[in-house]
């Protein structure tokens, strides 16, 4: 179930990120968006279908979380919580077109909410460990992931799109590479401060056990290699350079979303299950059958 667990965050993640980086588009518009905006509209259709597959999570919620153990973790709050973020979720993926009122309303319950989900469903493998910014870790991620899935789609194809459109394409991955090193790095400043054993319960098993190895490829391949490479504006202008960039760094976002998972129910060390391999081959083969970008 940690397998499936890591699996359906990633497709979750990935269809939600598009949603959020559409609305983006829809309050702030401007010519970045003729390239990706049909990524994102056919990441956004698939939130009810990420929805449906959320099931299994709740039915096996007792294996995965401390279900019982407060007011909070009743299963039935728990499932009701999860339907509720769900629903609300996939109302927005199946309703939203160019509505600036609905994209911002939408941002803001994306937002918080996913704050929500990301305690539940991933903070809560390590019930003793709480991080008020893990949320915002999380969606900043999915919208990065996103963002580079659409950059890898539109640089790689055979046929290209101004150079300039590339450019602010660019910048946009390049601000959330920042963010999202800036969000984690704090979070973990934090706790690195403090020291407390409830706070720290988090990182011990990421930092002390072979798990850093995927934390060591997180920094440099997760901010340093792309911070480097995006801050040449000659990069950003080459729609091929910019998509095999954006492709590495979605094959990255992959690794963060494992590391957010594998490390809290294997704490005693790197292993990477068959069942993990499986999940993801699955999830990504859906992926590929069920998402269906128009043409830009």
């Amino acid at each position: 179930m940690s397998s499936y667990l890591f699996a359906w965050l990633l497709f979750l993640g990935l269809a939600l990120g598009g949603m959020a980086n559409l609305m983006l588009h829809n309050l702030s518009g401007g010519a970045w968006g003729s390239a990706v905006r049909p990524t994102f509209v056919a990441a956004a259709r698939l939130v009810p279908l990420a929805a449906l597959l959320g099931i299994p999570v709740l039915v096996a919620m007792r294996q995965l979380y401390p279900i019982g153990e407060s007011v909070w973790f009743s299963a039935p709050f728990f499932a009701a919580r999860s339907i509720a973020y769900l629903a609300l979720w996939s109302a927005f993926g199946l309703w939203l077109r160019s509505s600036v009122a609905w994209s911002a309303i939408g941002l803001i319950v994306y937002v918080f909410t996913m704050s929500l989900a990301a305690t539940d469903w991933i903070a809560a493998l390590v019930p003793q460990w709480y991080s008020t910014g893990f949320g915002l870790v999380v969606a900043i991620g999915q919208m990065l992931g996103a963002m580079a899935l659409a950059v890898a789609h539109a640089g790689l194809r055979a046929e290209r799109t101004d150079r300039q459109v590339f450019l602010d394409l660019g910048n946009l991955l390049l601000m959330y590479v920042m963010t999202w090193a800036y969000l984690a790095f704090m979070q973990f400043l934090i706790v690195w401060v403090g020291n407390l054993p409830r706070e720290i319960a988090w990182y011990l098993p990421r930092l002390q056990t072979g798990w850093v190895a995927l934390g060591v490829i997180l920094v440099v391949f997760h901010f340093f290699a792309p911070l480097a490479i995006l801050l040449f504006r000659s990069a950003k202008r080459s729609p091929l350079l910019l998509g095999s960039l954006a492709a590495a760094l979605l094959a990255v976002h992959v690794i963060d979303v494992y590391w957010l998972v594998a490390p809290s129910v294997r704490p005693l060390g790197f292993h990477i299950a068959v069942a993990d391999i499986l999940a993801l081959l699955a999830a990504a083969a859906l992926w590929r059958f069920a998402w269906r970008p128009a043409r830009a």
